[in-house]
């Protein structure tokens, strides 16, 4: 077929949404013709064109897309870059009338970004469209908004705000419409694609590990004898939620008096985490270790932790539980959005989004016990790299793509919808 991805944040790499994006790419090339519609901002430009001159795949048509020069100012700025990309989605709409003009698709991809309150520029185009996977509609319970700082609380206002205000657009609504197939990562966002009126919703995740990934997480030993190392890997932002685990980590840490924490990487909310290890007495057994200067690096602190603290307030899907999942690490999260979609009981442990008290106390005893059971801990570990073997693999999650690609056309002509 002759397919039309829209992949505003994109470029060869392999992690987070530009990664996601390129996946989607090198699978659909499989077996169709690919255009792919990319944002000419933020290096994702600079950062392809190299890659396709060495490589120039056969059947790729990748298309540059920039907004009018008066809207530039928009890509450079971290507050604004959700203006930006509406606004690239909406004038998006007149360069795949004329592509499609031209090209005349068989079916039409939106990929990225993956946040269902966006609409899609793809909506208009009367083809059979995959609206997905998409996220981003896990809210947390009030009383873990509450005890953020002011900043932070406003941040979280002004997204629940452009959530419900887009929800209530007439362009939302016509992509929900327009969408053959859509697919939510979480429970939460397929219930607010339904909400929306799309007819068909599926959950799928919106990553998978491939082959090489499979057998470098192999390749790191089991957990280690010796006192307990629980790891967090991200961002420091303050929807991450490692200020929740630090304080799980104090409260267990008072019995066990040679366990660490490790956190891996920076960011803007990280004198927030730092005090917060210092207010609840653990400063010199939280280890911020910063930006690792190499990913092999992170992979050699995971191999030496036993368990990944993640309980982020929402995250549309979280790689790095996969990631901790097929290294042999459980993963401790709140019972909300990405994470708590890919443990089950034997592999990681979800703690109450009831309130941050009850989820940090949870969460410490979680600590306590695969700490003082290290037989469990094995169990769970040797779990983990099944659970992920047996279903979040890019074969898997590839095979069932095709099938949603050949179902969004089948029922596309069933229903008479003109082409």
């Amino acid at each position: 077929m002759k397919v039309l991805l829209s992949t505003y944040s994109c470029f060869p790499c392999q992690t987070s949404e530009p990664g996601n994006a390129w996946r989607a790419i090198q699978e659909a090339l499989r077996e169709h013709e690919v255009w792919a519609v990319i944002a000419d901002a933020h290096q994702y430009r600079e950062l392809t064109e190299p890659w396709l001159k060495k490589n120039s795949p056969p059947n790729f048509h990748p298309v540059f897309f920039k907004l009018p020069a008066a809207f530039h100012w928009l890509s450079h700025r971290n507050s604004t870059n959700a203006i930006h990309y509406h606004l690239w989605q909406d004038y998006l709409r007149g360069c795949v009338r004329e592509l499609h003009e031209k090209v005349k698709f068989d079916l039409v991809h939106h990929v990225t970004y993956g946040r269902y309150w966006s609409p899609s520029g793809l909506r208009e185009l009367k083809v059979p469209f995959i609206w997905g996977p998409v996220g981003a509609a896990e809210t947390p319970p009030r009383a873990f908004v509450r005890e953020l700082p002011l900043r932070y609380r406003l941040t979280e206002a002004a997204r629940d705000g452009a959530r419900n205000f887009c929800e209530n657009t007439s362009a939302l609504r016509d992509t929900a419409q327009a969408a053959t197939i859509a697919i939510g990562v979480t429970r939460e966002t397929c219930a607010a694609l339904k909400k929306l009126g799309v007819r068909r919703v599926e959950q799928m995740p919106q990553f998978a590990l491939n082959e090489t990934d499979l057998a470098q997480f192999a390749g790191l030993p089991p957990v280690p004898p010796g006192p307990l190392r629980a790891i967090c890997v991200g961002r420091h932002v303050h929807w991450k939620g490692f200020y929740l685990a630090i304080r799980a980590f104090a409260q267990f840490a008072k019995n066990n008096t040679d366990a660490e924490l490790w956190i891996i990487n920076d960011g803007p909310f990280r004198r927030e985490l730092e005090k917060t290890a210092a207010r609840t007495g653990v400063s010199t057994r939280v280890k911020f270790f910063g930006t690792l200067p190499k990913y092999a690096d992170v992979l050699e602190k995971l191999g030496q932790s036993h368990v990944l603290l993640h309980p982020a307030l929402h995250e549309g899907f979280g790689n790095v539980c996969l990631e901790a999942m097929a290294a042999g690490r459980p993963v401790g999260c709140l019972d909300i959005g990405g994470p708590a979609s890919q443990i089950t009981p034997a592999t990681g442990f979800a703690a109450p989004a009831t309130n941050p008290a009850e989820a940090v106390a949870a969460l410490a005893g979680f600590l306590e016990k695969i700490d003082r059971d290290r037989n469990l801990l094995a169990a769970m570990s040797a779990a983990a790299r099944a659970h992920v073997q047996q279903n979040y693999t890019m074969r898997l999650v590839n095979e069932r793509m095709r099938m949603l690609y050949a179902e969004a056309v089948a029922q596309h002509s069933s229903s008479g919808r003109p082409a």
